[in-house]
């Protein structure tokens, strides 16, 4: 039996760049990962999972907030701290060297640039003991970062991929290291081992393309997809999305790779992947760090991610004025002000909102008129509800893999999926509005896979 532990996006930040200001507020009040917390969830995941009978520990990108130096040697003294312990593969993704060349300092009001950052062909190097030195095949890739295969034992292999880059401006794999990953597929299959993937970025688009499309997925991902599942890759698990969901892909020849999402570990639910192959078979569960200690005090990691992750879309709901407004939704990486000229517009729409019950909004419908569109026994039973709730527990459930999962038939389900509906009932040739009630289906059920435990088909 081969037990591994699969964590993700771990961005660790560094203290030493600032905690407090306006700019970091802003900065970490606009994330549903944690920003000063990451050191103290870090030593605190890997103080179980180096406890844990895991036969080792595999990590899958986006190690440190935005490649900032500091970050890296504080993030590599942990490493070698869980290594006495546990062996610890990982790969780095463009977080790792700043891709978008925006490191930060903050302090009070104001936010520098004076960051140094590690170069992306200095990576493979700094982490040489953690999967280099123990590769028995390594691609360098066009960066000079690193794709490599680990002999776990006898029976499992493990494919940690690199896809910053596929030479045309988008995630993924030159052609030459497309055939190096084939290669090693195939070698696996042809020594009887079990090959499991690991890459940061998604190769197949998770509840939705509307919610995990785009850059989110690797460039051409149904043709490299394909390729993998063909070659004999049959699990791949991923990082980037910071979203715990399990999909799978049908190749056109028939072969279906599956792939698991694993959420970040330093925003909510804190996910930890174990997976364990047993005579070949592949069986994966859930678990989640349920404590830490932050500045010396014991938190419910639980509740503290939770309430981080909601109050990233109240602290937008809730702006006091037009330039907090406008800061909150630059933080979130939108164009705050261009957004902002429209306040006056978004405002009370907003405020609706926040502030309303599914009683007022049944009303406002009705005044419209939409509320043919809405069970009138639905919208009474949850009339005292506030709307907020229920925008909370729908972000909530796309995080977490839906752990609270609703049956169709539920009173809860009709009523949310009744309201989502309305706009593909107004605008019948949106195609978007029409995919947009598929993606609440798999928010709300958890989707057509288990996203906390299961057995993966062989």
């Amino acid at each position: 039996m081969t037990r591994l532990t699969f964590i993700a996006d771990t961005h660790h930040y560094s203290k030493t760049l600032g905690i407090d200001g306006r700019q970091y507020c802003l900065r970490s009040g606009s994330d549903q990962k944690c920003l000063a917390e990451t050191g103290d969830i870090i030593d605190s995941a890997f103080e179980l999972i180096g406890n844990s009978d895991t036969d080792a520990v595999m990590i899958a990108g986006d190690i440190t907030n935005d490649g900032e130096m500091v970050s890296h040697i504080e993030f590599r003294e942990k490493l070698y701290k869980l290594a006495k312990k546990k062996k610890i593969y990982l790969i780095t993704a463009t977080h790792d060297w700043c891709c978008d060349q925006n490191p930060r300092r903050f302090k009070g009001n104001t936010v520098t640039r004076d960051v140094e950052v590690m170069p992306h062909d200095k990576l493979r190097d700094f982490y040489f003991d953690f999967g280099p030195r123990q590769a028995i095949s390594e691609y360098i890739t066009h960066l000079k970062t690193c794709s490599y295969v680990i002999q776990i034992n006898d029976e499992v292999r493990l494919l940690a991929l690199n896809d910053d880059q596929n030479g045309k401006g988008r995630a993924g794999f030159t052609p030459e290291h497309l055939e190096w990953i084939e290669r090693q597929i195939k070698k696996a299959k042809e020594d009887n081992c079990v090959m499991i993937g690991m890459e940061h970025h998604l190769l197949m688009p998770h509840i939705s393309p509307l919610i995990t499309g785009g850059s989110t997925c690797i460039g051409d991902r149904e043709y490299v997809a394909s390729r993998l599942a063909d070659a004999g890759l049959r699990y791949m698990i991923a990082g980037h999305s910071h979203l715990q969901n399990t999909t799978d892909f049908k190749s056109p020849s028939g072969n279906v790779i599956t792939e698991i999402n694993v959420g970040s570990l330093c925003g909510y639910p804190a996910p930890i992947l174990n997976i364990t192959v047993q005579d070949k078979k592949v069986s994966y569960k859930v678990e989640h760090l349920q404590n830490f200690k932050f500045n010396g005090r014991e938190v419910d990691a639980q509740k503290y991610l939770r309430n981080h992750a909601v109050c990233v879309i109240h602290r937008v709901f809730e702006s006091g004025d037009k330039r907090e407004f406008a800061d909150r939704l630059t933080a979130l990486q939108a164009n705050g002000e261009k957004i902002s000229a429209f306040y006056c517009a978004i405002r009370p729409f907003i405020c609706f909102i926040n502030e309303k019950t599914v009683g007022d909004l049944y009303k406002r419908l009705k005044f419209l008129p939409f509320s043919g569109f809405v069970d009138k026994s639905l919208a009474d039973k949850f009339s005292d509800r506030k709307i907020m709730e229920f925008v909370d527990r729908i972000w909530i459930n796309a995080l977490d893999g839906a752990m609270i999962k609703y049956d169709r038939d539920s009173d809860y389900y009709r009523f949310v999926m009744s309201i989502v509906s309305i706009p593909s009932k107004i605008f019948k040739k949106n195609i978007d509005f029409k995919k947009l009630i598929f993606a609440f289906d798999a928010i709300l059920t958890g989707g057509r896979l288990d996203n906390q435990q299961g057995t993966l088909r062989m």
